[in-house]
């Protein structure tokens, strides 16, 4: 049976409200909850994607980004070892783990009452088998969390054999299935493998603002501006504001923004390459805080 021991990190804001974040180290680091207050922004609804096929609630990306191309698909001898893979293949899906073996495999963790520094290497083995075997290559992620007054500090790396990539899938509550993204962005995106013009139909002004209303299926790859490195995205909703700032050693970097029609929440996800889905570098990470904001609370022109 997977280890479902729960490691909690609390904290308070400046202003004594508590701050909490809840992972999972046994099932692939998956944050379960971040809370300040009563405000939890982990969508809760989320969970049976989670139960299903360790996707729903905070899950990483790492050592690979969606699905791998078949042909480098490691074979499994044996995959009812892991019990999800049968119902991804009933779902006609190609990959027994899409985005990485680091959101499904146990970490190792070391933990204070504030901080967590998590690592995963493809020596390391799950059901026996090592991690490499299941990724296709031998890798190594480093997972660091602290939770301070102002937010949560993430940093994340990666180093492997071959080309690889890092970040965060975290699944964001939209009450009322309502909200947006403010951002500055560069003017093109990448949408079905292709760059694109930011669409005239979205509200995107000459400074390069982005606000983008949840109100169609969503899955777009975006690059900040006007600093290639540092990315600043608010997510706006009725019941709180979250702002994620990030930064990477190199212009190898971009956000994924995901919501399919009507869902109940919206992922922003940093990740370490300018296409996700075509990375070229084999070491690389992140530096990403995230902080709970009351609704309407973020001052704009500081974007």
């Amino acid at each position: 049976m997977p280890n479902t021991e729960k490691l909690t990190l609390k904290n308070k804001t400046k202003q004594g409200e508590p701050l909490e974040v809840t992972y999972l180290p046994g099932q692939g680091m998956n944050m379960i909850s971040f809370k300040k207050g009563e405000i939890e922004v982990i969508d809760p609804s989320t969970k049976p994607l989670f139960d299903e096929r360790y996707s729903g609630l905070g899950p990483l990306i790492g050592p690979h980004f969606h699905n791998r191309k078949p042909n480098v698909i490691p074979k499994i001898k044996d995959e009812s070892l892991f019990p999800h893979i049968a119902t991804v293949r009933a779902q006609g899906r190609p990959d027994p783990f899409s985005h990485g073996i680091g959101r499904y495999a146990p970490w190792k963790v070391e933990a204070t009452e504030t901080k967590v520094i998590a690592t995963l290497t493809g020596k390391d083995e799950w059901q026996g088998i090592p991690l490499a075997d299941l990724e296709g290559q031998n890798f190594k992620m480093t997972f660091e969390s602290e939770l301070t007054a102002t937010g949560l500090q993430l940093n994340l790396s990666v180093t492997s054999d071959s080309d690889s990539v890092v970040g965060i899938h975290y699944y964001y509550r939209l009450p009322q299935g309502v909200g947006r993204f403010i951002s500055h962005v560069q003017d093109k995106y990448i949408i079905n493998n292709q760059k694109q013009p930011i669409p005239q139909e979205w509200n995107y002004n000459a400074q390069h603002l982005l606000t983008y209303e949840f109100n169609q299926p969503t899955d777009f790859t975006f690059h900040p501006f006007p600093n290639p490195r540092e990315g600043k995205i608010l997510l706006d909703t009725p019941e709180y504001q979250l702002l994620t700032t990030y930064t990477c050693a190199s212009q190898e970097n971009s956000f994924q923004v995901y919501h399919p029609s009507e869902a109940s929440f919206a992922c922003i996800e940093p990740i370490s390459s300018q296409d996700p889905r075509h990375t070229n570098l084999s070491v690389s990470g992140l530096s990403i805080h995230l902080q709970i904001l009351d609704p309407k609370e973020y001052d704009l022109t500081h974007l």
